[in-house]
């Protein structure tokens, strides 16, 4: 197997994550995805990145509803989608959000183990915490706790789903018949008790990789103590070397060496063939977003709301706090609260309709945004790759399968010819394709 080092790209699937624009442009223009029911977007998109050589499908997943009505449908849940999904592709990993604040991690540990037999080895857990006071209650909870609590608790459930996981391996018996063995972890913690020992026997990777998105101090400190890999906000090479500094030396301090764990940022393409033809795509995305209507929402997403008489007027900065003053009490993920406050403050003048856009409205959360043709994508990709504090993509596409149709046809084949781009599939598993040596149980 080849040491040499290529470009992960992972595609984002949920169409929560497109342009907000999107299903009135694809009224008025046709050749969006079937949607006879909400899954068929979710096959369609995996089918693509299957053909375009991607490493990985994320599915995200929140524990109640962001609003009502809402244009994807009513999304399946991760899990069971991607068991779906795993049927209809061979290579494509299947990375599946699931809340550590609202799961039983012995059931969510039997649910991405079965999702993990069924994909033979391409399954991964995107741990995350959750962030609304409404959704808690959806979990006979009286509410849900600060920040910091969320992330001892996400700690000590990793160590469970890990235990339960690691704690089991098939064998072959001196009768030459092999068999499915598992220990107790007798796991007595703050917040959970669970004896174990778990009844699904392991696949080729023996666990599923476990992604997170570690943003602040504690995401980063969790992060860096069970992550395999690490989804995360990076809009200049400035902003990924520090994350990768940080990440590194929570690492060395968990007692992994620095560098193992790959920082993936989030990136959305608006592209064509000319500069010119993308920056069209864009206007003609953006006519079709109701701004009145989205512009309250565009920092309820932190917990934070700001007022104003017009989308027009400019945005009122000084209504919002700064990152490092809410770093322990913000809503959502803190590393998209820096990468909008940031933006904000590097754009001087921009309007209450353009922080819309960019926080809400052009999908993707804060993730870095790029207008372009096809070859200045590939060259930005390079250099990025170049660049090495980063591992790859995670690609949020404005509109779905017509963007990513047009993405494998033009930008695979080009990133493959520049020699950073896989060329065939990756067959191994997936823990494996993100740097982690897999060892059966009792090896040194």
């Amino acid at each position: 197997m080849s040491n040499k080092r290529y470009l992960h790209l992972n595609l984002v699937g949920n169409e929560i994550n497109h342009h907000q624009g999107t299903p009135a442009f694809e009224r008025d223009h046709g050749g969006g995805p079937d949607r006879t029911n909400a899954y068929q977007p979710i096959l369609e998109m995996g089918k693509l990145a299957e053909e375009g050589l991607f490493t990985a499908m994320f599915l995200g997943d929140i524990a109640g509803t962001a609003g009502s009505p809402a244009f994807d449908g009513g999304p399946p849940e991760p899990i069971t989608a991607f068991a779906a999904l795993a049927t209809q592709t061979r290579y494509l990993g299947l990375i599946a959000t699931a809340s550590t604040s609202f799961y039983d991690p012995y059931n969510l540990a039997r649910l991405l183990g079965s999702l993990d037999q069924i994909s033979n080895g391409r399954a991964g857990f995107n741990a995350v915490t959750s962030v609304s006071e409404e959704w808690a209650l959806n979990y006979s909870k009286d509410g849900h706790p600060d920040r910091a609590t969320r992330y001892q608790i996400a700690d000590e459930f990793l160590d469970v789903v890990k235990g339960l996981w690691e704690n089991r391996e098939l064998r072959f018996d001196p009768d030459g018949i092999r068999r499915f063995y598992a220990d107790p972890i007798n796991h007595q913690g703050k917040h959970f008790q669970v004896l174990g020992p778990l009844n699904v026997a392991p696949s080729q990777q023996l666990r599923p990789l476990i992604a997170q998105a570690g943003g602040s101090g504690p995401g980063i400190r969790v992060a860096a103590k069970h992550a395999e890999m690490v989804f995360t906000n990076a809009n200049t090479y400035e902003q990924a070397a520090d994350y990768r500094a940080q990440l590194d030396a929570a690492l060395v301090e968990a007692g992994r060496p620095a560098g193992t764990v790959p920082a993936i940022p989030g990136l959305i393409p608006f592209l064509g063939r000319t500069k010119a033809e993308a920056e069209e795509k864009l206007r003609a995305l953006d006519d079709h977003v109701p701004y009145e209507i989205y512009a309250p929402f565009a920092l309820i997403q932190f917990g934070l709301e700001f007022t104003f008489d017009s989308i027009d007027d400019p945005f009122p900065l000084d209504q919002i706090p700064k990152p490092e003053d809410v770093q322990d009490t913000i809503k959502s993920t803190y590393g998209n609260y820096v990468g909008l406050y940031t933006w904000i403050t590097d754009n001087p003048g921009v309007t209450v309709r353009d922080v819309t856009a960019q926080s809400l409205a052009r999908g993707g959360a804060q993730h870095r945004k790029f207008v372009g043709s096809y070859d200045e994508f590939v060259d930005d990709l390079a250099g990025w790759h170049a660049q090495g504090t980063v591992g790859g993509f995670n690609v949020m596409f404005p509109s779905g399968v017509l963007d990513i149709r047009s993405f494998v046809d033009e930008v695979i084949p080009r990133l493959i010819d520049r020699g950073i781009y896989r060329g065939t599939p990756d067959s191994r598993p997936l823990r494996e394709r993100f740097g982690s040596e897999i060892r059966l149980k009792g090896e040194k």
